[in-house]
């Protein structure tokens, strides 16, 4: 309140003062003691509550550059403050000596030094400072005896030049703001900032008007900002600053607003930073890169139609209609054997012996058929495929039509609340809600981000493909019956997801945080799930399991997912790796069986069947396991497991959802190891095209990986933390490390998924009674 009465008190009093009382340097007229200064001069003299100290800097030709006022007393305290107001013709800056610092929450700290940049004028629009009328500064005191304090007022360099790195100072007593005006051919510039201390910093982007906001606790009622600690950015545009524009840098008290957490009140905090500003890319350069991506994902569509009509001209022999009508010329165990002669590549004959069955008894369905063959240690696919075509294909579309019910009613709010986030974005300016790249962030209309945005467009393009590919591929096959049982439901449900997947992806990029990450994760349990369960279908299509209840272990997964957001707690990752771990022995003796084992009942008998009986009669290889290959697999597989458990638990690798995704992913790939090698195992081979497929796809994984690991931001860190990822573009100056790891990740699993469209096609005509089970 005194310093407001001051305030008050003093502007109409200078008002009131002619220029001929101020010409008597060191006059002294009562109470107030004049002081006829000039720029560059540091004046010192003695205060208290007797004396109140007027300063009047005349501009002149030499001094029209924003004025920089630095005060200081080394005898003030918070009981006995100097107080300093400044008077301009359209403002009054106050502040006290010392300056203080700090809240409730951390410690107090006093610095006996301040100095504040003045808001200069300019004429029109034109980077040139109008000449003022004189600057008065007041200093007063109400401490009884006399405290010695210094003040000084200085020219200071303000304007940023285009492409032109500048190095200042900053403590939280000595804020520090800088002018920029584009250029007339520049209409958007990357403001880039760094620094070798981990003091938090704000930075501040505001439009020119006075005053500017350049203190800690009124810097966010005004145009953009930002928390920093060793690197940030910021996309300057002239549409949103249209003449000129003010960036202003803060040193906060403590490093809680960066860290998250108390810390560093205790150190010297005098943050050094470096900054630029340089040009951003064109509105021609921004175009080429649109372009170029949109052109390389046509050429794949140019690529699949040529080959698609290559094959068509090199296809020849019998077509499935051919295959039909042969068939109808013999008799039903006649026509098995001929085309079991004709078709017959398989190197290992005795496991087609050992897989062929008598179409004997077949009314008694599946079931029986199963349960047999399994007692007798033999089982071929076509004792799985007993159901009809169309109840196949009934049951497998499903999984398509739920999962397109999922997308729409998950996406539209997900679409609706990150606009929302966008709004508020814009609105606030507070650029510490969002995690960009802002290094790497280019803004179109409304859209902060946008490359990270169109960059998901390969999931969405390829995920057409693939429908497309299956699609003609279902229409050519419909009529076979010899190979792997084609449940077509499935692909199009990994093409759906794929799509969703980039969609979802896109969504989370429009405000990337920790409240909305799962966006970008929930599809990609979907298409693992989605895809052990389409390995699983081969060489199991009766038994396979239905959508409803693939549907909702996914959901359990989901919900699992944000149980260990929410309650990021060291038991809940323990019950997990019980469950983890039982899940695994269930499904590795499921697998190892066939399918044929169940958690009942009755599996202390078959476990006595299995185990105790060889060795009860005495059996010489009752050490033995039934199949042998299919253990050593499924050990090794559950090691795996094993390991992943114990590292994750040890380091803790990531957040719970990450570590959630890459059990997923690590199964998956080892159960498509497993089914690869006991293909392999039961004298079945690998074709060129499928073959092809795997290279390409392993190598735009490991590619892929690469610049996922390399990434360029972190929703698991605070803002300021996740900026020190922050990179600049490597491609085209428009896409960095994570937008390629977009365009490399859609692309493997489209090539995955065509491995697993064309993995089995060596058996395309073989007949199913030759065909193992594993």
């Amino acid at each position: 309140m005194y310093l407001v009465f001051k305030i008050l008190c003093f502007i109409p009093l200078v008002n009131s003062f002619n220029s001929e009382i101020f010409s008597s340097n060191g006059d002294d007229t009562g109470h107030f003691k004049y002081v006829d200064a000039k720029f560059g001069t540091n004046y010192s003299f003695e205060v208290n509550s007797s004396i109140v100290f007027i300063f009047i800097f005349e501009v002149n030709e030499t001094s029209l550059l924003p004025a920089r006022i630095t005060t200081e007393s080394f005898e003030a305290n918070q009981t006995y403050p100097v107080l300093v107001v400044v008077q301009q013709p359209k403002s009054v800056s106050s502040w006290q000596i010392p300056y203080i610092v700090g809240s409730e929450d951390s410690p107090i700290q006093e610095y006996p030094r301040t100095a504040r940049t003045l808001c200069p004028a300019f004429h029109g629009n034109s980077m040139e400072i109008r000449k003022e009328q004189p600057i008065y500064i007041m200093v007063s005191c109400s401490s009884p005896e006399s405290l010695i304090f210094s003040v000084s007022v200085d020219v200071t360099v303000f304007n940023i030049e285009l492409d032109q790195p500048m190095t200042v100072s900053v403590l939280p007593s000595e804020s520090q703001f800088f002018g920029f005006t584009f250029p007339p051919d520049v209409s958007s510039a990357l403001l880039r900032l760094d620094s070798n201390s981990n003091i938090c910093m704000s930075l501040s982007v505001q439009n020119f008007s006075c005053p500017v906001y350049d203190q800690e606790d009124d810097l966010k009622y005004k145009g953009y900002w930002e928390t920093v600690t060793t690197k940030g950015g910021m996309l300057l545009t002239r549409e949103a600053f249209p003449q000129r524009l003010f960036v202003i840098f803060v040193v906060h008290a403590d490093d809680k607003d960066c860290t998250g957490h108390l810390s560093g009140a205790d150190l010297i905090r005098n943050k050094t930073i470096s900054f630029s500003v340089t040009r951003n890319i064109t509105y021609q350069d921004y175009l080429f890169a649109v372009v170029a991506v949109v052109s390389v994902f046509s050429f794949t569509y140019l690529t699949a139609l040529f080959l698609l009509i290559y094959c068509s001209r090199k296809s020849g022999g019998i077509t499935f209609e051919d295959e039909a009508s042969v068939r109808s010329i013999y008799s039903p165990d006649e026509t098995d054997v001929a085309f079991t002669a004709k078709n017959n590549h398989s190197s290992n004959p005795s496991v087609n012996e050992a897989c062929y069955i008598h179409d004997q008894g077949s009314s008694s369905g599946s079931t029986a058929f199963y349960r047999e063959a399994v007692r007798q240690r033999i089982l071929c696919v076509y004792d799985l495929s007993k159901e009809a075509h169309e109840v196949l294909r009934a049951k497998s579309n499903l999984y398509f039509w739920n999962l397109l019910t999922i997308a729409i009613f998950y996406s539209l709010p997900v679409i609706q609340l990150v606009f929302t986030y966008q709004k508020v974005l814009n609105q606030s300016g507070n650029q510490d809600l969002c995690y960009y790249n802002f290094l790497c962030s280019h803004r179109l209309g409304v859209i902060s981000d946008f490359n990270h945005i169109f960059s998901n467009i390969g999931y969405i393009l390829l995920g057409i493909l693939f429908l497309l590919i299956v699609y003609r591929r279902e229409k050519l096959e419909e009529m076979r019956d010899t190979g792997i049982p084609q449940h077509y439901g499935l692909y199009y449900t990994l093409g759906a997801a794929l799509i969703m997947e980039g969609v979802l992806s896109a969504c989370y990029h429009f405000c990337p945080n920790h409240s909305n990450f799962q966006f970008d994760t929930s599809f990609m349990y979907i298409l693992a799930v989605i895809s052990m369960l389409k390995i699983y279908q081969s060489r199991h299509p009766d038994i396979n399991a239905s959508a409803y209840l693939a549907f909702g272990i996914l959901a359990l997964l989901i919900f699992m997912g944000m149980c260990g957001v929410l309650y990021n707690k060291p038991i809940f990752y323990y019950i997990f790796t019980v469950i983890h771990v039982i899940v695994c022995l269930i499904l590795s003796a499921q697998i190892y069986f066939m399918g044929h084992w169940k958690l009942d009942r009755e599996v202390h008998k078959r476990a006595s069947l299995a185990l105790i009986n060889p060795f009860r009669n005495r059996e010489g290889n009752w050490w033995r396991p039934q199949y042998p290959s299919r253990m050593v697999l499924l050990i090794l597989g559950n090691i795996f497991n094993w390991i992943l458990i114990g590292v994750h638990l040890y380091s803790r690798l990531g957040d719970f959802a990450t570590y959630l995704l890459a059990i997923l992913m690590t199964n998956l790939l080892l159960y498509f190891i497993f089914y690869v090698l006991m293909k392999l195992f039961c004298g079945e081979s690998i074709l060129i095209q499928p073959l092809i497929y795997i290279i390409l796809s392993l190598s735009c994984w490991a590619a892929a990986v690469y610049f996922f690991i390399h990434k360029s931001i972190s929703w698991k860190l605070t803002p300021a933390e996740s900026r020190t990822y922050n990179q600049p573009c490597v491609l085209w100056d428009f896409y960095d490390r994570h937008d390629i790891w977009h365009f490399l990740s859609a692309t493997s699993m489209f090539f995955s998924f065509m491995v697993l469209l064309t993995l089995d096609d060596d058996l395309a005509h073989v007949d199913r009674r030759q065909i193992s089970v594993f």
